[in-house]
C-alpha cells in the first residue's frame, strides 16, 4: 500500500520514534515543500488540475481551501464568493448570490473554474472535498486550511469516513477551527495560520503565536513569511513547535528561509522549491 512521501521518513525513523509525541515525529521528517491551492501559478487554483499539477511539481504536501456550500457539501473555494475564479456572471445573470455558502453543489458544478486563468482549462470544475482527498490519497499530504470557523467537525467527519486521518495536515487561521477539528480526531497534526504581527519584537511575536497555537490544540505555526525572521523562528523551534510560512514564490527569499531554519514553505511554484532544495531531477 503507497505510503504519502510526506510521511516517508517516519517510516524510516519508527525505532526513534517510540514514546515521542507526534510533534516531534514530525518534525524529524525534514524541510516540507508545500504547493499553495495546488501549482497555481500554471494551473487553476483549487482545482483537480492545480492539485495534480502540484503532485507532479514535486511537493510534498497540497495546500486547499475548503468552504461548505449552501445543501451541506465541501468543496474546493478560497474567496467567500465564486466571482474570481468561475464564470458565475455568465452562468447565472438572475442576480442570485455569488457566496459558496448560498450556492448549491449542482449551481457550483455548473460553473467553469478553468478558463478564468487560461482557455486550456477550460471546463475545469469546481471540486468536492472528498474528490481532492481522493486525488492526493498515497501520492502527497492534504494539507487543508479550514475557511469558516464553524466547519471544523465537517471536515474531521469526511477525514474520519475515507480513513485517511494519518495522511492528512489541518490549519486555519480560526482557532476554533482547529479545536472543533481535535474534538473529532485529536490525534491528526494541526497548524495555527497567522499574518499578525503582535509585536515588533521577535520573541514576543512568536510566544504569542504559539500560545494560541497551543490553546487550539496545533503543533505546527504557519506565518506569513514577512513575520519569520531568524529570531521567531528559533523562539518557535526552542518550544518544540514547527513553523511554515506563506505565500513565497521568490527564489531568493525561499533561500534566506531555509538558510534560518524555516521547516516548510508554502509555495505557487512548487518546481521553483524543489530545485532550490536540491530535489530536482
Amino acid at each position: 500500500m503507497p505510503t504519502t512521501k510526506f510521511f516517508q521518513g517516519i517510516l524510516l525513523l519508527l525505532p526513534l520514534l517510540v514514546g515521542c509525541s507526534m510533534s516531534e515525529g514530525f518534525r524529524r521528517q525534514g524541510f516540507k515543500i508545500i504547493a499553495h491551492r495546488g501549482a497555481s501559478k500554471d494551473a487553476p487554483e483549487n482545482t483537480l488540475a492545480a492539485l495534480e499539477l502540484g503532485i507532479r511539481q514535486g511537493a510534498d504536501g497540497v495546500e486547499f481551501d475548503v468552504y461548505k456550500t449552501g445543501d451541506g457539501w465541501l468543496t474546493l473555494m478560497h474567496d467567500k464568493d465564486v466571482l474570481r475564479t468561475t464564470n458565475f456572471k455568465d452562468v447565472f445573470t438572475d442576480g442570485r448570490s455569488a457566496k459558496v455558502s448560498e450556492l448549491s453543489l449542482a449551481e457550483l458544478r455548473s460553473l467553469d473554474a478553468g478558463s478564468w486563468l487560461s482557455a486550456d482549462y477550460a471546463g475545469e470544475k469546481v471540486p468536492t472535498f472528498e474528490e481532492a482527498l481522493e486525488k492526493l490519497r498515497g501520492r502527497a499530504t492534504p494539507v487543508i486550511e479550514i475557511k469558516p470557523e464553524d466547519i471544523g467537525q465537517d471536515v474531521a467527519m469526511i477525514v474520519q469516513k475515507l480513513s485517511i486521518e494519518k495522511e492528512v495536515f489541518v490549519q486555519s487561521f480560526s482557532p476554533r477551527a482547529i479545536s472543533d477539528f481535535h474534538k473529532v480526531l485529536p490525534e491528526v497534526t494541526t497548524g495555527y495560520l497567522t499574518g499578525s504581527k503582535v509585536s515588533d519584537d521577535s520573541v514576543e511575536r512568536a510566544r504569542e503565536h504559539l500560545r494560541i497555537a497551543r490553546e487550539s490544540g496545533a503543533s505546527v505555526v504557519v506565518c506569513n513569511y514577512k513575520l519569520a525572521d531568524r529570531e521567531y523562528i528559533e523562539e518557535i523551534h526552542r518550544n518544540e513547535f514547527f513553523v511554515w510560512v506563506y505565500t513565497v514564490d521568490d527564489a531568493a527569499v525561499m533561500r534566506l528561509l531555509m538558510e534560518r531554519g524555516i521547516d516548510g514553505i508554502i509555495t505557487n511554484v512548487p518546481s521553483v522549491l524543489r530545485d532550490l532544495s536540491g530535489r530536482g531531477k
